[in-house]
């Protein structure tokens, strides 16, 4: 086998793998989003957008990265919400992989943050403008009067 000096791999960047939160990281998660002592562990906590009480092991809650850098694992990136939430704030795709002749071999999921957005109030209803004086040439419009007819009632 002939060894070569050029390396083919170079050219390509090193994708950053995902790597799950450690369970100390998200044990100070879930005392933070409780508002409570970062050391001190409690059973209970609440979702962070939208404050559903969450328990400890009954997996009706994830930890997200709220940044969507999978492979950052700072605590200030770890982000506590229910699993209801965190589908809201995911969506899911599906990209074709093609094959040498252009056929279809399969299909990659792609995941893609939408985001934890604020819930907005609701619009008021707009109020009627004046109707506009000129039109779009610059001549002033004026309501056509008519004419009173008496009928003779």
């Amino acid at each position: 086998m002939v060894k070569t000096i050029f390396d083919y791999n170079s050219f390509y960047p090193k994708k950053n793998k995902r790597k799950p939160f450690k369970i100390s990281t998200k044990k100070m998660e879930w005392n933070r989003s409780a508002d409570r002592d970062v050391l001190r562990f409690a059973s209970t906590s609440k979702c962070r957008k939208c404050h559903r009480p969450l328990k400890w092991g009954d997996r009706s809650y994830e930890f997200d990265h709220k940044n969507n850098k999978e492979w950052d694992n700072r605590l200030e990136n770890c982000w506590l919400v229910c699993r209801i939430c965190h589908g809201k704030a995911t969506r899911i795709g599906k990209r074709r992989i093609t094959g040498f002749m252009g056929t279809t071999i399969g299909y990659k999921t792609i995941k893609k943050k939408v985001g934890y957005k604020k819930v907005r109030a609701k619009k008021h209803k707009r109020k009627h403008r004046k109707k506009r004086e000129y039109n779009q040439y610059g001549i002033k419009i004026e309501p056509i009067k008519l004419p009173k007819i008496d009928l003779g009632f």
